[in-house]
């Protein structure tokens, strides 16, 4: 039988307002049958930055996808990724905004990355923990593998957390740029370390293209004192390096809210 006949049918034996009824209930369970298999849009496209081109999804929550464009890279594999959660549609008006915004922050404005995060392509709960742990570092910061892992609730996560960083769908925007490895060391970055240190410098670390280290004269920043020291001061032998944070210079340190240690005077000159 037909629905036309069935719909005919009922409609005869029980009137059109039951009929309409049924109507709407099907329409509504069909309706919401769709919107449990429908992924969401994101707008796709390839911005420009001084950082190299820029694979860039943006969806309704923010942007969700930041991908360095390097020869080789595996763009299908980034874009099949991204089709497991969205549905993309090519769009460079829409995230055309980003390369803005990279362009202005690499140029020194610390307020110009904008836009909101989405973290839906980071899948791990571990993962999405450590991002957003992450985004407390302060622009002006860096923080260790080990004290990214413990303030997770891993302390002794370290190699996982390179784990959740090497995947980041977010670069920039999530700041895996700001961790560093044991003793000052640079550590690695999956757009490659000339980046990472080109976005530190941005943000005041004094380093050329050859730095291995963090520079001597960073200061120290505990976490839950607020206090800010110089490297040798004598109160950094006994604090818990996981409750440290290196900032590029006392400026930065004092904008994030600390205060001067009044023992080793870390604004006066050295």
């Amino acid at each position: 039988m037909k629905i036309e006949d069935l719909v005919g049918l009922i409609g005869s034996e029980f009137g059109d307002e039951v009929v309409d009824e049924l109507l709407h209930r099907v329409r509504r369970g069909f309706d919401d049958a769709l919107n449990l298999i429908r992924r969401p849009q994101a707008a796709l496209g390839v911005v420009k930055s001084p950082l190299g081109n820029l694979l860039v999804a943006t969806s309704a929550r923010g942007i969700a996808l930041n991908h360095f464009m390097d020869a080789g890279s595996d763009l299908a594999a980034t874009i099949a990724h991204l089709r497991l959660d969205f549905d993309p549609v090519e769009d460079e008006k829409a995230v055309g905004e980003i390369g803005k915004e990279v362009r202005g922050y690499l140029a020194g404005d610390a307020d110009a990355l904008r836009h909101h995060v989405d973290l839906t392509l980071a899948k791990n709960p571990f993962q999405q923990k450590v991002l957003r742990k992450l985004q407390d570092v302060p622009r002006g910061a860096v923080v260790s593998y080990q004290a990214l892992g413990a303030a997770a609730g891993a302390p002794r996560g370290a190699r996982a957390v390179g784990n959740a960083l090497h995947n980041n769908p977010v670069p920039i925007y999530v700041p895996c740029h700001r961790v560093i490895a044991a003793q000052g060391r640079i550590g690695g970055y999956g757009g490659g370390l000339p980046r990472k240190l080109q976005l530190l410098r941005s943000e005041g670390f004094a380093m050329d293209n050859a730095a291995k280290r963090v520079p001597d004269s960073v200061v120290w920043g505990h976490k839950v004192t607020r206090i800010y020291c110089r490297m040798d001061c004598r109160t950094t032998a006994r604090v818990d390096r996981n409750r440290i944070l290196m900032f590029a210079s006392p400026q930065e340190a004092r904008r994030a809210g600390m205060r001067a240690c009044k023992i080793c005077h870390p604004d006066a000159p050295a």
